[in-house]
């Protein structure tokens, strides 16, 4: 049997966490820049508050029914994923963390023990540690998991936070439940074209042929059907490295200075190096692109891109910020309102594996030691206290609405988890 703890509402959840009195009121988390509502309690959804809706359009609404808006703190949620992590993993022996508020407990092995009260011991250790609310679904199977958790999130008050599908006839009940469009793997162009073949509920599936299945999704299909009549095809999946590393922001404000673009851009290489050294692997290959708001069409329109192979495998920040600067200096023009930039890193060595070239000086090890003793205080004492000069440390966007709680809470606590990055 598979467990899927799942966290409720996340980061409003977390919220609530740090501020208990918001608890029974609605409450959204905005986007980055404050832009769009990213999480609801279900107080808002209620509201009709759809997810994803534009903040501004609905100004008026929040502050008819005191909907309570934040800006998000990924720091923290970050930080609540991994405590949440860390207590439901002290249970078993196998674990999969499928997003940051979501993973899988492998729980065959508990042959001998009501699963049942088990994982009502997790969700309610959880609560006690760090008071996020979360359901649980059990079934034999990832997919099924998913349909229990449904379950338990549409009764919460029935299941006690908790729900088995154990039996044929529990997982006959909640297919003839669950609409085809809910179904793990299942987005809407795929739910429309099931529609018109017949197929409403996940019950459905299972009475086409498997034939038919597999023409319309494919192997993959085929396995879907299997995993929803019980029959193990999804195992736990170890999390392996990075193929390529990608940090790229939209920037609060239009940037036309050459040297503000050029801080964020070498930023963003800085933030790539850390993330290199942290999965202990060296880069070969850079790219950096800038580019103008493409729906500001009463302004000229850039956009530009160029990639440099490096000579030495490196994952150093003063190596990688050089190139970053020197492929910034040839992509950028004047005369341009800038709202986006990036640095890509890809083509990946282990860090102990590196080949260098005979004739090019290569200046990784020396500067190991100083990017080593970096990471390990940003670690301790939180992110970006020890950075290179060219990074200014601002944020590329806004979070307006940070709480008093909050403020407070980072006073008395560092955050060496987070891992999610503002800049």
């Amino acid at each position: 049997m598979y467990a899927l703890v799942d966290c409720n509402n996340f980061f409003v959840s977390c919220e609530r966490a740090l501020d208990p009195a918001l608890e029974g009121k609605a409450v959204v988390v905005l986007s980055n820049n404050d832009g769009c509502v990213v999480s609801r309690s279900k107080e808002a959804k209620d509201l009709g508050i759809p997810m994803a809706a534009p903040a501004f359009k609905y100004k008026d609404l929040f502050k008819e029914h005191d909907v309570k808006s934040f800006s998000a703190k990924f720091e923290l949620y970050n930080y609540k994923s991994q405590r949440v992590i860390d207590i439901s993993r002290s249970y078993v022996l196998e674990y999969e963390v499928y997003s940051i508020d979501e993973l899988f407990l492998e729980l065959s092995g508990f042959k001998y023990i009501d699963i049942r009260e088990y994982c009502l011991k997790i969700k309610n250790e959880i609560i006690k540690q760090e008071n996020i609310p979360v359901s649980i679904g059990i079934a034999p199977t990832k997919t099924l998991c998913k349909v229990a958790n449904r379950i338990v999130k549409e009764y919460p008050d029935q299941f006690d936070g908790v729900y088995i599908l154990d039996t044929p006839e529990k997982i006959e009940k909640a297919l003839k439940w669950l609409n085809i469009g809910d179904v793990w793997g299942i987005g809407r162009k795929l739910a429309a074209k099931m529609h018109d073949s017949g197929v409403y509920k996940a019950w459905d599936l299972l009475q086409k042929p498997e034939m038919w299945v597999r023409k319309i999704m494919g192997i993959h299909g085929v396995r879907m059907m299997n995993e929803l009549k019980g029959i193990r095809q999804l195992e736990l999946d170890a999390p392996s490295p990075k193929k390529s590393i990608a940090v790229t922001r939209s920037f609060m404000e239009m940037l036309t200075r050459k040297e503000e673009v050029r801080e964020r851009v070498e930023t963003f290489g800085m933030y790539c190096s850390e993330k290199l050294r942290r999965q202990n692997t060296c880069c070969r290959m850079v790219t950096v692109f800038v580019q103008t708001n493409r729906f500001r069409k009463d302004l000229p329109e850039y956009r530009n891109a160029i990639t440099q192979i490096l000579p030495n495998p490196t994952n150093s920040s003063i190596l990688i910020g050089r190139v970053v600067n020197e492929l910034f200096e040839a992509i950028y023009r004047d005369g341009f309102h800038y709202k986006k930039a990036g640095v890509i890193v890809n083509d990946f060595v282990p860090e102990d594996e590196r080949l260098i070239s005979l004739f090019e000086e290569d200046t990784q090890n020396q500067h190991l030691p100083v990017m080593k003793a970096m990471d390990a205080m940003n670690k301790k004492f939180g992110k970006d206290k020890v950075r290179l000069g060219s990074m200014s440390g601002k944020n590329t966007f806004e979070r307006a609405i940070l709480s008093p709680e909050y403020e407070a809470f980072l006073k008395n606590n560092t955050l060496p988890e987070a891992n999610f990055r503002f800049h």
